[in-house]
C-alpha cells in the first residue's frame, strides 16, 4: 500500500481536497485536469 496522500490534490478553483481519481471538484464542480 502507498502513503495515502500520495492520493490528495487541491481543487485549483476553490483549494478542496480532492483525490486524483476525481474528474470534478465535489465542492464547486470545477473540472479537474490529471
Amino acid at each position: 500500500m502507498g502513503d495515502r496522500a500520495c492520493w490528495l490534490a487541491f481543487c485549483p478553483d476553490c483549494d478542496a481536497q480532492v483525490t486524483v481519481v476525481d474528474e470534478e471538484c465535489p465542492d464547486c464542480g470545477a473540472p479537474l485536469e490529471d
